[in-house]
């Protein structure tokens, strides 16, 4: 860390954050969300010529924390900035690059929302990512940490068949790449991290109890998910409503079609107030959309700090 107001690299970050405790910590921020102990600031978006400016944040009040995390979109390209705040001592605690801290909030909420989705189900034992770059590994790993997975199914036209099988071999699971029906089929866990703006699967091929998260793109102009996986599912489970109806495109275009109305999108926060059950049966299939909202980078950014600190706890 550097002197005077500390950065905190990607680097760092990278060797600080722990999966596990981190999302402990996002179970602990969005129960605190629901009662009010929290706030989320929607994302904003500029754009000039090639170049998009976004910025999202939150308040963490329980932990007496906030950020603004700000990031530049080039080409398909993104680079991101994180500013974090002690609401106590109302001063900046941090700056932290935050290519790293997206990786990981990103992956830990996919495995927060998996573990919460198949409390009392049958443990997963297949797992099927669309995208094998570098938010589809992190996926994968983290889910892999989560569950005793037997099977992971990677679909992607340009995979790298060489990582896919020396994955397997670190992770203890039969790792391939597949084609996509070959891959649902059967399949526990279904993560799109495409970046498509076409569906990418048939919800037809999905097993009655499968979990489905798509965190692929947050876009309202594009969906990873077709018609048939919105009506099998019924439910669409989203990290807080009033981004998601916005931005993304999951949300926009099955309500636009008429496959779900609004009461059909569960948030987070209703969640956590058990106004919703995470499933209605074991044979639900739980679709869950995600965005990626600024509470989460509050959290992981908070999380980098303390370790960064040597401080640990509340």
């Amino acid at each position: 860390m550097s002197q005077g107001l500390p950065l905190i690299t990607d680097a760092e970050v990278g060797t600080m954050l722990q999966h596990g405790p981190l999302v402990d910590a996002l179970d602990a921020a969005f129960a605190d969300l629901a009662q009010g102990e929290a706030a989320v600031q929607a994302r904003h978006r500029i754009d000039c010529g090639p170049a998009k400016l976004s910025n999202m944040g939150g308040i963490w009040q329980a932990r007496h924390a906030a950020a603004v995390k700000s990031y530049i979109t080039v080409d398909g390209q993104f680079s991101f900035l994180v500013n974090l705040f002690d609401t106590a001592q109302r001063k900046p605690l941090a700056v932290l690059e935050a290519n790293e801290l997206t990786r990981f909030r990103t992956a830990a909420l996919t495995r927060l929302v998996a573990r919460k989705a198949t409390t009392g189900m049958a443990a997963p034992r297949k797992l099927a990512v669309f995208g094998a770059g570098l938010q589809g590994r992190t996926q994968a790993e983290v889910l892999c940490e989560e569950f005793d997975l037997q099977q992971v199914c990677f679909v992607d036209p340009v995979g790298d068949a060489a990582w896919v099988q020396a994955f397997g071999q670190r992770m203890g699971v039969d790792a391939q790449l597949c084609m996509p029906q070959a891959a649902v089929t059967d399949a526990d866990l279904v993560v799109t991290a495409s970046r498509s703006k076409k569906p990418v699967l048939d919800g037809e091929w999905l097993k009655p109890g499968a979990v489905v998260v798509a965190m692929g793109t947050s876009l309202p102009n594009g969906s990873e998910l077709d018609d048939a996986t919105f009506r099998r599912a019924g439910r669409l489970l989203v990290e807080w409503k009033p981004q998601s109806l916005v931005e993304a495109g999951e949300v926009v275009q099955a309500l636009s079609a008429g496959v779900l109305s609004e009461a059909d999108v569960v948030d987070l926060p209703q969640l956590y107030r058990n106004e919703a059950p995470w499933r209605r049966s074991a044979q639900d299939i739980v679709v869950f959309k995600s965005v990626g909202i600024g509470l989460t980078d509050v959290v992981a950014a908070y999380s980098a700090w303390q370790a960064a600190s040597g401080r640990t706890g509340a």
